[in-house]
């Protein structure tokens, strides 16, 4: 299939190990350092990211800069964004905006010492921006960032804000419009409710042929779909948490069929990073 040539689309990916994830009974710390795939999973999408033309922004956490210095600097080498997730995936909503700040500031720090290069965005671990903490985007103002990536139009148990924009704007706080933009997830509405399909659970769960109708039908739109996922969705071999079965189910569904469903995705379509989408569309300047 030809890609579609009138239309970019982002991709992005949040860089984390496969024991980073936000339930009450994990604490990422008691896994760390204790082996994983993560390099292979890196060199597969950077690989992936190559075969196929496609530029993406990585949402990176710290920590990961901390364990990983060779990964980052990679990613930055072959033409991508770094950008921040945090330093060791906490949610944002349970920090205080005091933490909350240092927190990003500690992963800019550690990301820009890296690659050399201004870190321009950050988004939440699991979407954590919603709309009791939306304040904590005049926190990633304060730091200088350009853009977040954020807010999920959605509602969930655990994150979304269902009424917010679902096109890039600068959002408001306190009656403020921020300097940064907001670049918030691909939804599309199903019997009057929005619902991802491009990221995530969303790209596990529903067929190729979905997802990519659904990206044309956004392209035709002229609006430009974002793809997001994790480096362990692409590994069914990667070890795994113990969740409950909900939460394995979230967490797990289909795997094993991700990493195609992706490169099919990434050959039929253009891709392009979270900042060169700005610098083309909206006039961001850096």
């Amino acid at each position: 299939m030809a890609k579609m040539e009138r239309i970019s689309n982002m991709l992005t990916f949040d860089i984390e190990e496969w024991f980073h994830a936000n339930y009450d009974h994990i604490n990422p710390a008691d896994y760390r350092g204790k082996g994983s795939r993560f390099r292979a999973h890196m060199d597969g999408l950077l690989q992936m990211c190559s075969d196929t033309g496609s530029k993406a922004t990585f949402f990176v956490l710290g920590c990961i800069g901390e364990d990983y210095p060779e990964v980052v600097k990679e990613i930055a080498r072959q033409g991508h964004d770094v950008a921040s997730h945090g330093y060791g995936h906490e949610l944002a909503y349970s920090q205080t905006y005091d933490a909350f700040k240092a927190d990003v500031k500690k992963s800019v720090d550690i990301l820009e010492d890296l690659t050399g290069t201004k870190v321009l965005g950050y988004r939440a671990p699991s979407w954590s921006i919603v709309e009791r903490n939306l304040h904590y985007l005049e926190a990633l103002e304060e730091l200088g960032l350009q853009y977040d990536a954020s807010i999920f139009p959605v509602q969930t148990f655990l994150y979304g804000i269902p009424d917010a924009p679902t096109e890039i704007h600068k959002p408001k706080v306190g009656g403020r419009e921020l300097r940064l933009y907001e670049v918030p997830m691909s939804v599309m509405n199903l019997a009057g409710r929005n619902m991802g399909y491009s990221g995530g659970f969303y790209f596990r769960f529903f067929p190729r042929l979905f997802i990519k109708q659904a990206i044309k039908a956004a392209n035709r739109r002229g609006s430009s779909a974002i793809v997001y996922l994790h480096p362990r969705e692409i590994d069914a071999g990667e070890q795994k948490l113990s969740l409950p079965p909900k939460e394995h189910f979230i967490h797990y569904y289909n795997v094993r069929g991700t990493k195609s469903k992706l490169e099919s995705v990434l050959k039929s379509f253009r891709f392009t990073s979270v900042s060169e989408h700005l610098k083309q569309h909206c006039g961001l300047e850096v």
